[in-house]
């Protein structure tokens, strides 16, 4: 006969032991910045999208993911897009702060791009550097262990910490209705470390690989049709693919839905499935919300993933034209 309540009790184990372990590898698979609205955090992956956009835009973004499940990544990022000169240099900031389990990352991005002209194109190559500090706090509450931290000989003290540097590359093709771009933000396939005493970046890093792409496409005088995607790629961890195809309509609103496809996924549906909608809150403020519905056998140990962002863009739409929009390439 089963015993149902060993049953669960042994399924909570493995969940607190998946999270604990997850934290204490240096979150390889979230070193990989995951954003369902990645259309509107670009400087996170290709910093050859700085300067690519007529006045000062600033975007804050907040990622619940695995809601319902303890110890699940919590993100919150901020990205300012800063032209120089228009449509010519450009300067972009990237800041993040990623709680998961026990380990908090922070990471700052500043990457510079150029963009030249080629006929109906602006060919666009940039540059970025990282800095990031991990930290492994050992005193949360949720963890309990045989012996006091200070006689453990694998937990030394309550915290560990590291900082780390790294640089990458990027290139970036666009028009009025398409965009394409590749990128390597770490080049390095370890982090340089900085200062390092407990060498908790020992694991390493995968070296990761962007691919994105969108075009737009009028649907009639007040609708356009977005279709996005992003690949990503790094060695030993899952291929992850974003798909998007979202409608704008009238520039006031838009609505849509995605498909996320990693390669070792628990199911052979996908990962998950999103949904998203957004407003026009004034002339210079635009509002997202996304929400992720998952499809791997994971998603009965938790509620979905939900994301929201806000863009503030700093512009005279009377003079340019423009608006915060997935099509805003």
């Amino acid at each position: 006969m089963i015993d149902y309540g060993k049953s669960k009790l042994m399924e909570r184990l493995t969940l607190i032991i998946f999270v604990f372990f997850l934290a204490l590898s240096g979150l390889k698979a979230q070193e990989n910045a995951l954003y369902t609205q990645f259309f509107y955090n670009k400087l996170a992956y290709n910093g050859a999208f700085s300067g690519a956009v007529p006045e000062v835009e600033l975007t804050a973004s907040v990622r619940e993911q695995w809601m319902g499940l303890d110890g699940s990544p919590s993100v919150q990022s901020l990205q300012a897009n800063i032209p120089l000169t228009p449509q010519r240099v450009g300067l972009g900031v990237f800041l993040r702060r990623e709680k998961i389990g026990l380990t908090e990352h922070l990471t700052t991005n500043l990457s510079y791009a150029y963009h030249l002209r080629y006929g109906d194109y602006l060919i666009g190559l940039g540059v970025n550097a990282r800095v990031g500090r991990l930290t492994h706090d050992f005193s949360e509450q949720n963890i309990r262990t045989t012996r006091p931290f200070g006689q453990d000989p694998l937990l030394q003290g309550n915290m560990e910490n590291a900082t780390y540097f790294n640089a990458g590359a990027s290139l970036l093709i666009r028009s009025d209705r398409l965009y394409a771009g590749f990128s390597v933000p770490t080049i390095a396939k370890k982090h340089i470390e900085l200062d390092d005493p407990d060498d908790i970046l020992s694991s390493g890093r995968g070296r990761y690989w962007h691919l994105m792409a969108g075009y737009s496409i009028p649907m009639g005088a007040h609708m356009i049709l977005n279709p996005q995607f992003m690949l990503s790629y790094s060695s030993g961890v899952p291929i992850n693919l974003d798909v998007n195809l979202l409608l704008d309509i009238g520039d006031e609103f838009i609505a849509g839905m995605g498909y996320r496809s990693m390669s070792g996924s628990t199911g052979n549906i996908g990962e998950s499935i999103h949904l998203l909608g957004g407003i026009k809150v004034s002339d210079n403020w635009f509002m997202t919300v996304s929400y992720d519905i998952g499809l791997s056998s994971f998603r009965r140990h938790h509620n979905g993933s939900l994301e929201f962002s806000m863009s503030i863009y700093f512009g005279d739409r009377a003079k340019t034209g423009e608006m915060r929009s997935p099509r805003f390439f």
